[in-house]
């Protein structure tokens, strides 16, 4: 077998575990959200209300890493005529993402790795959270590449993640603050500890260097909204 090969049963083994953590965690995600996430309320009400108040109306949305559908939730809240699409390697979280929005006809869902390949539809607004530092950076150059060619002129693209600080020395002490964060919440150490094996998955970047490359694959206007230590946002606009 060549190293081509290697690394493609590297990679097949890599989406199959991040899908076998997430679907032991799926029923009790959104749940835990307030728990991992400091700045809960700002990371996702305040983004999606500033991303309304710059453009009130979208037609269509595809989520990527959907999950259980939590930031669909808060978009559909300022969007409710837009169509859905939302994307997830995990069954059980498309399945919770499914109850969420039962009997609404404006959402569709999609089982698939969204890193190789996007629907083939176009959509005026794409999103993910928490979602896309699990890729290497190879596989987030070719998605955000799938990104641009699947948004029209003006199209927006919406990030909210996890990313490295500048520095070594901060990204420990934002580590740090996170973690004793997580300790001191209800969380129970069995589920700290298997949030810390998904951790092992993260592949973080730098806001700068995401930027930076949004820019480079032709984005007109490519900026931080949003920062909190580890957790940021970015919007681009083709």
């Amino acid at each position: 077998m060549n190293d081509n090969s290697n690394e493609w049963v590297a990679y097949i083994m890599e989406i199959e575990n991040i899908k076998d953590r997430f679907n032991l965690v799926a029923r009790r995600y959104d749940e835990q959200r307030r728990f991992f996430i400091p700045c809960f309320d700002d990371y996702y009400q305040t983004t999606v209300s500033f991303l309304s108040s710059i453009r009130p109306v979208f037609n269509s949305i595809l989520d990527l890493g959907a999950g259980t559908g939590l930031l669909s939730k808060y978009l559909y809240e300022k969007f409710p005529n837009a169509k859905y699409t939302l994307v997830d390697a995990s069954e059980q979280m498309i399945d919770i993402a499914r109850q969420r929005f039962e009997n609404m006809n404006n959402f569709s869902f999609v089982i698939t790795d969204y890193s190789k390949e996007l629907p083939s539809d176009q959509f005026d607004l794409i999103t993910s959270a928490l979602s896309i530092h699990h890729l290497e950076n190879d596989s987030k150059d070719v998605l955000y590449s799938n990104i641009y060619n699947s948004l029209p002129d003006h199209g927006c693209f919406l990030n909210l993640d996890q990313f490295n600080a500048a520095s070594d020395l901060m990204n420990d002490y934002y580590n740090q603050f996170w973690y004793d964060y997580i300790r001191q919440s209800s969380i129970s150490e069995k589920e700290q500890d298997l949030w810390l094996q998904r951790r092992e998955l993260d592949r973080e970047n730098t806001i700068p260097e995401s930027v930076i490359l949004l820019k480079q694959l032709g984005f007109k206007h490519v900026e931080c909204i949003y920062s909190y230590m580890k957790f940021g946002v970015i919007l681009a606009i083709k």
